[in-house]
């Protein structure tokens, strides 16, 4: 259950966070280059690696929660939130 909302909570954000950034990169590349410096550039998206990166993230991210659920759980209720208090 941990590694699930691990991976979904990577998910979401790596999704809510890839379409504004991509939007923000179309507009520095050929609104604001045109407009401020009179030049522009060839944009080369590398899907392939945002892809594999994405991937690696969300393996990072269940790997996390399993391992800290682990070591939550391999001790005592009381010690496992004391901090909290």
């Amino acid at each position: 259950m941990l590694a699930a909302e691990g991976g979904c909570s990577r998910s979401s954000a790596r999704s809510a966070g890839l379409a504004p950034r991509a939007a923000i990169s179309l507009v520095l590349v050929y609104v604001v280059n045109r407009q401020s410096f009179n030049w522009s550039m060839e944009l080369h998206v590398p899907f392939l690696l945002l892809a594999a990166l994405i991937a690696l993230l969300i393996f990072l991210a269940i790997i996390t929660a399993i391992v800290s659920g682990r070591e939550a759980m391999g001790i005592g209720p009381v010690r496992a939130v004391r901090e909290d208090w």
